[in-house]
């Protein structure tokens, strides 16, 4: 059977104008402050410049007209020479003036965008370190934190120079256009009229690119995975060992074959309506140079106004263009700004909202605990309920999707309960900060980090303020096993992974003794092992679930495993199935009741003995 071909879906139907006039006030304002906060100085030298430099080009022309005027004077000896130095010492003396503000007003930019970057990126990532577990499971949110953090860089500056450029067009169409306005009633409304169509054009097209980047974000997305994939360290041997880079490739294809389509549709009707401006353009603007030459053949105008004329076409269509091209792309940066601001706007969680949890934790305890991810319908957990008490390790077992995890997330306080309660020692936890109690649980996730820095970081972020604790970072690392760092090149000081130069890249299992090194560094009170053994040998296992045995005695152990032989060290075993308790007990008692745990624990160790049975035979 031949797999179907996987294209990418077609674009929603264009939607609407998602701005209302008062948020787009509100949103410009909101953006304005934004540019002044981050750096006052740089805002007034920029907006400074802009509007002086904006008076120059109307003070060129006339000094232009006058200097062509008296050099044709000139020509019948009616000027001297020391007449037209003192013009051309005024012109030049103009340029010198222009360069010195561009000069300032560039470098004012510059340091202003600068500013403005690091203040919104630290926003965004001040926002991002605020939101809840779950906002990052959710792929809308993410794709909003995405386009926030894409366009940080330039958006927010454009809006403000855009601003500001207007300020400065209105000063240089006022005031060329007051010159050109002598030259006869209809010159300037004729050149005024010929500069509209272009920016219509640019104005409507502008903003479907934006829809268009709207819709495509998510599907971007998408190929840009697909490609991580075909150029990924981790995953090149399993890609190269099932041989699906073509499947990989094909896909990655049909996204860009999508977004080409519409790229065509777009320059096609922007190229059509593109030309159509243009003629009309053109011939408002012959209209406008048939009268001058009128006027000119009639005598009415000098050889500097005719300078003016010729000049101020451009410099007026190009002002005006600027103009209008400033409010649309105003309009457009403001939609962008919009996805920032309602990144902005999303609520986020108060990790140190409540009272804070003194001491450490004797006893948890679930209390007919639900749990229902945002946005969706079915619950991932119903009444759960169990205790653990001090010196006691709890196992939670059972398929993929039981549930195992989220409990975990719910005892660590990264979810809070939908239904029931969490008690600890006694007290619900919700009335505690979920970072004082956090402080007191260690965990390793199954899909725990591997962070590009140096061991000894890998190590101690679980407690950033003991970064130099040597002892500490030193027994954690004895403790998990992890003392292949001394072999090194720099010892706990070498830096890890190959994102950056001079990484060295560990193995799967050594990543997750160094993971178990980072939970043995908190002190804490409670131990959470999400599949502490998955990635290491059998040696290793043994060793690791030996130092599990010796932390059992002083703390809470919360484990989730689908080895038997790991999950045998618990005093109490809850066998979770669609997110609900089925058995619980001790080993002992959940094999001597043969329920599903004694059958799931009966069909793995028939495969070991299996397999030592193999073994023995060869």
């Amino acid at each position: 059977m031949q797999m179907s071909r996987r294209s990418p879906p077609a674009a929603p139907p264009a939607p609407p104008d998602p701005l209302t006039p008062r948020q787009r006030a509100a949103d410009l304002l909101q953006t304005l402050r934004l540019v002044w906060l981050a750096s006052p100085r740089h805002s007034l030298t920029y907006a400074a410049t802009t509007l002086a430099g904006s008076a120059l080009p109307a003070a060129n022309l006339y000094v232009g007209k006058l200097l062509l005027d008296e050099v044709a004077r000139a020509a019948q000896g009616g000027v001297t020479y020391r007449a037209l130095l003192v013009l051309l010492g005024v012109q030049v003396a103009l340029g010198v003036l222009g360069s010195l503000l561009s000069t300032v007003q560039g470098a004012a930019q510059q340091l202003l965008g600068d500013s403005l970057q690091h203040g919104v990126s630290r926003r965004i990532l001040d926002k991002a370190s605020g939101m809840s577990v779950e906002a990052f499971e959710h792929a809308e949110t993410y794709d909003q934190l995405q386009q926030a953090y894409r366009e940080v860089g330039s958006r927010p500056l454009g809006v403000a120079t855009q601003l500001v450029g207007l300020a400065g067009a209105v000063v240089t169409l006022v005031s060329v256009g007051a010159l050109m306005a002598r030259l006869g009633v209809w010159v300037l409304p004729l050149v005024l009229l010929a500069s509209l169509p272009g920016v219509w054009v640019s104005n409507k097209f502008g903003v479907e690119n934006y829809r268009m980047l709207r819709w495509q974000t998510h599907d971007a997305r998408v190929q840009n995975y697909l490609g991580g994939l075909l150029t990924s360290d981790q995953l090149v041997k399993e890609v190269r060992l099932f041989g699906f880079e073509p499947y990989l490739l094909r896909r990655w294809r049909d996204y860009y074959l999508g977004f080409r389509r519409q790229l065509e549709d777009i320059i096609r009707r922007r190229s059509r309506w593109g030309f159509g401006a243009a003629l009309a353009s053109a011939l408002l603007t012959g209209l406008a140079s048939a009268l001058i030459l009128r006027r000119a053949a009639n005598g009415q105008i000098t050889v500097g106004d005719f300078s003016i004329f010729v000049l101020g076409i451009a410099q007026v269509q190009g002002t005006v263009a600027g103009l209008l091209n400033g409010v649309s792309g105003i309009y457009q940066n403001l939609l962008y700004m919009r996805n920032l601001f309602d990144f902005l706007e999303k609520p986020g969680r108060d990790l140190d909202a409540g009272e804070e949890w003194r001491g450490s934790i004797e006893t948890v305890e679930f209390q007919d605990v639900a749990f229902r991810y945002p946005l969706t319908e079915r619950d991932v957990l119903r009444g759960v309920s169990f205790t653990v008490r001090r010196g006691e390790a709890l196992a939670l077992v059972g398929e993929n999707g039981a549930g195992k995890t989220t409990v975990v997330k719910l005892l660590t306080r990264l979810f809070e309960p939908t239904g029931g309660r969490i008690l600890l020692n006694g007290l619900d936890a919700s009335r505690f900060s979920p970072r004082s109690v956090q402080r007191q649980m260690s965990i390793i996730f199954q899909d725990f980090g591997q962070y590009q820095m140096s061991a000894r970081e890998n190590v101690a972020i679980a407690e950033v303020g003991r970064l130099e604790d040597d002892p500490g970072v030193e027994g954690a690392v004895r403790q998990a096993g992890a003392a292949f760092v001394d072999t090194l090149p720099q010892g706990i000081d070498t830096p890890l992974g190959r994102l950056f130069q001079g990484g060295r890249q560990l193995s799967g299992g050594q990543w997750q003794r160094l993971a178990l090194a980072r939970l043995y560094f908190r002190d804490a009170s409670v131990l959470v092992f999400d599949e502490p053994t998955a990635a290491l040998d059998a040696r290793a296992e043994f060793e690791t679930i030996e130092a599990l045995r010796a932390q059992a005695g002083e703390r809470i152990t919360v484990l989730i495993s689908h080895r038997f032989s790991t999950v045998r060290l618990a005093d109490q075993i809850v066998l979770l199935e669609g997110g609900v308790v089925s058995e619980a007990g001790s080993h002992a008692e959940l094999i001597a009741r043969g329920g599903q745990y004694a059958a799931l624990y009966a069909l793995q160790a028939r495969g070991y003995t299996a397999e030592a049975g193999k073994t023995t035979a060869r």
